[in-house]
């Protein structure tokens, strides 16, 4: 879809109020009702894992190469899953511009109130362009003639900070650090009236005054949201950009409407951002072994060696030594390139009470360390428990490399 991109001098938040006759207000979210969300895209149901052959169920696809949207498995936010958009200069046009992205339909309700969380992550490769790029946007439609118009609301990346471009207005947010998870929440009641809202949180601190007044110029429908990366500036035969590669990642996003409230959308409410570093492990046991493959060998940093315990339930316990902020580990499985292992990680303050922090099935296709995230985010723990159940080979849990991530 074609976006004419109107370029305005950025505006202090309390100034943007003043331009479009709004008001101030503190930030409030509203009181939390998790039956308010009513689309959690974080990539941890195998039915949304579609990308790039096709869109997630109830999204539109808007990219062309196979590179445009892809699921991979670190780095992460939520869960053991995230989207990595992909967007090259020299890719073909789609919907009128570079873009990689992922929509809703056009056809939202008219008057909606909506919260939207989500997570970016840009890496170090997300230098300085001169050229910006929008990587979150809500756009104008309407029943005529959905393609033209500028987007009433958009997140984007210029001149090495975040900007938010609103209604034509730029609010220069500050720099971005690449190579870490930035947290947004946006709050939007869609008017074209005086009783529309916006408020936007970064990394849960209000990013800028709330706004009261027109969040839209109208229409039979309320903007819907795209995500992803459009680059309108490779557009031009002339472009300025002196870059020809953007890649992002994307996690954590959560559709919330006037049911739901700031909590229920928080990409920090499920997030897994403690950390990734590889804690030390004081000791390692288990339920059952063999006396040549002992627990100690799946911590000796050696692939070659492994612990080997047989059965239904045979467990690898992994004492940290004091307790420590965990977020998941990484475990490599003897013959790991040719049989897929389920298995189940449980955690523990004192080796006696554990509880289920992930739950499901190694690759199959490497001998390599696999880095599984805990599906509800981080938590403190001392020990670690990691349980097999099944192979499609035999009844033995093989594990070359066990480690524990957090801070």
């Amino acid at each position: 879809m074609t976006v004419i991109w109107k370029r305005a001098a950025a505006l202090t938040a309390a100034a943007l109020a003043m331009a479009l006759g709004g008001s101030t207000l503190s930030a409030q979210s509203a009181s939390a009702d998790p039956a308010g969300v009513f689309r959690t895209l974080n990539w941890e149901n195998a039915a949304d894992r579609t990308i790039p052959g096709t869109p997630p169920p109830g999204f539109i696809k808007q990219w062309v190469s196979s590179h445009g949207a892809t699921t991979v498995t670190s780095p992460v936010r939520d869960g053991s899953y995230a989207a990595r958009f992909q967007l090259n200069k020299s890719d073909p046009l789609i919907s009128n511009g570079k873009r990689a992205e992922i929509s809703q339909s056009n056809k939202q309700p008219v008057n909606a109130e909506r919260w939207y969380g989500f997570s970016i992550n840009l890496p170090s490769s997300w230098v300085h362009d001169p050229s910006a790029e929008i990587v979150s946007q809500w756009h104008q439609c309407d029943e005529s003639n959905c393609p033209k118009g500028s987007p009433p609301l958009a997140l984007l990346t210029d001149e090495g900070h975040w900007k938010i471009d609103f209604r034509g207005n730029i609010i220069d947010l500050g720099p971005y650090a690449t190579g870490r998870w930035t947290d947004w929440v946006f709050h939007v009641k869609w008017r074209a009236d005086d009783k529309g809202v916006l408020e936007v949180w970064r990394d849960g601190q209000p990013a800028m005054p709330s706004y009261t007044g027109a969040t839209h110029a109208g229409g039979p429908y309320s903007p819907y949201f795209k995500f992803g990366i459009y680059k309108w500036d490779w557009n031009k035969e002339q472009s300025q950009s002196t870059t020809t590669q953007r890649v992002m990642f994307y996690d954590a996003l959560r559709l919330g409407d006037e049911r739901a409230g700031y909590q229920d959308v928080n990409p920090a409410g499920g997030g897994t951002d403690c950390g990734t570093a590889t804690l030390p492990i004081a000791s390692a046991s288990a339920t059952t072994f063999e006396p040549i493959n002992p627990p100690a060998q799946a911590i000796d940093g050696n692939l070659s060696t492994r612990w080997s315990g047989q059965g239904f339930g045979a467990s690898l316990f992994l004492d940290l030594g004091s307790v420590r902020r965990t977020c998941g580990t990484r475990v490599a499985w003897h013959l790991g390139d040719q049989r897929w292992n389920d298995y189940t990680v449980y955690t523990s303050l004192d080796n006696v009470t554990y509880t289920k922090a992930w739950e499901g099935r190694s690759s199959g296709t490497t001998t390599g360390l696999e880095q599984k995230l805990f599906t509800n985010g981080p938590r403190d723990a001392r020990y670690v428990k990691i349980s097999f159940w099944q192979n499609p080979q035999n009844d033995w849990a093989s594990i070359t490399e066990a480690a524990v991530l957090g801070s």
